[in-house]
């Protein structure tokens, strides 16, 4: 972990000072007595980043620097989501992905410059914490949740993250989605970064890289909890085929998650979709990773395709797409995961990608496109789901 010499974190953007700055690209060494004398700042990712604020802040330096950015990306928490963000672990999840592994992916990531947070004894215990929890009855789950996320709203604990700044790559757009082509391209690229943790008992040794499956009790009760405000609010996608899958869900939903999760565990992503990537001649680059976990490769497949690929793609689009994946992910060494043991997970993933959609009536999602891309988003999904059903 990187810290400055006095240690402070900013909790607004307004505390992004410049000498706050010298002293963090300092301490990284990408400054070495020079100084950050201005920072303007640019607020980036309405509707995209739903957990944390996301700024662009061009710097000027008193003296040219040989190496020194012309631009970051700070992240900080976004202050009305802050307690499901703290509940999720998000923010710690990030810094601790970014100091652990960020420089180890096989596929291209945004350098770190500088992170920080405050350290909490107990998180290293979240584990334990909610296992226990998530064998708590039925009817303890939404009060035991409902005041974690109380209690976790009010924790006092700081985190930010400087980030390289790619601007020379072309971002990608969830609601425009994407082709055919594009989603390979994706496909393969996340194909290495799961071959290179497949099986990896090191992912077990981080605190912070919890199980896909360790609170699916709790998620299963807050889809259970969200469900009527989730039909309100996207009453125009909710037909009679999309109340049937969710009916499925608040039927299955449980031991849907934790068959899944008898697949092979690999590092996942847990919010891939074209928001959080960018593109160049050189391929794919991924970044926001404050929902990292371990778990399936195909919950990443079935996440991505559900938000990204166009709604009228069929069963065959899928198949192409599904072998794709996993020629690349046998290409990078996986020879113990068939191509029929994919399409079968990616089934259930498709189910469990639902269930967390539903629970999105618990998130700000701003003025600006979050509710255009959400409707996106169900409306695709519900097309895998039906395509799903085909085979």
């Amino acid at each position: 972990m990187a810290s400055t010499s006095e240690k402070y974190i900013p909790e607004t953007p307004a505390e992004l000072t410049p000498d706050w700055l010298t002293r963090a690209l300092t301490a990284n060494g990408v400054l070495n007595g020079q100084r950050v004398v201005e920072a303007t700042s640019q607020v980036l990712g309405e509707g995209e980043g739903f957990l944390g604020d996301i700024l662009r802040l061009r710097l000027r330096y008193d003296e040219p620097v040989e190496g020194a950015p012309a631009s970051v990306i700070a992240k900080l928490p976004k202050l009305a989501n802050r307690g499901m963000g703290e509940l999720l672990g998000a923010y710690e999840r990030e810094n601790c992905f970014y100091m652990e592994f960020g420089q180890r992916l096989p596929v291209r990531t945004p350098r770190m410059y500088y992170g920080d947070f405050d350290r909490d004894p107990a998180s290293e215990k979240q584990e334990e914490i909610m296992q226990v929890a998530d064998q708590l009855p039925k009817f303890l789950i939404n009060p035991m949740t409902a005041l974690a996320r109380w209690i976790a709203g009010r924790k006092k604990r700081r985190y930010i993250l400087l980030l390289e700044d790619i601007t020379d790559a072309a971002s990608g757009d969830q609601v425009a989605g994407a082709d055919i082509s594009r989603c390979i391209e994706t496909l393969n690229t996340i194909a290495r970064a799961h071959a290179a943790f497949w099986a990896e008992p090191e992912l077990s040794n981080q605190f912070w890289l919890l199980p896909l499956n360790i609170d699916t009790r709790m998620r299963h009760s807050m889809f259970r909890k969200s469900t009527p405000a989730f039909t309100r609010m996207f009453q125009t996608e909710m037909d009679q085929g999309l109340a049937t899958y969710m009916q499925t869900v608040e039927e299955q939903g449980v031991e849907m998650m934790r068959t899944l999760c008898e697949a092979p565990t690999t590092l996942l992503h847990c919010d891939l979709r074209l928001d959080n990537l960018f593109f160049d001649e050189d391929g794919v680059i991924v970044f926001d990773w404050q929902l990292v976990r371990r778990g399936p490769a195909a919950y990443d497949v079935a996440y991505f395709l559900s938000g990204a690929l166009d709604e009228h793609a069929g069963a065959g689009d899928i198949d192409l797409l599904l072998a794709a994946y996993h020629e690349a992910l046998s290409a990078s060494g996986v020879t113990d995961y068939a191509l029929a043991d994919l399409q079968r997970d990616y089934r259930l993933a498709l189910h469990n990608v639902l269930q967390s959609l539903a629970t999105i009536d618990q998130v700000d999602l701003g003025d600006g496109r979050g509710i255009p891309l959400m409707r996106s988003w169900i409306r695709r999904l519900h097309a895998r789901l039906r395509a799903a059903d085909a085979q």
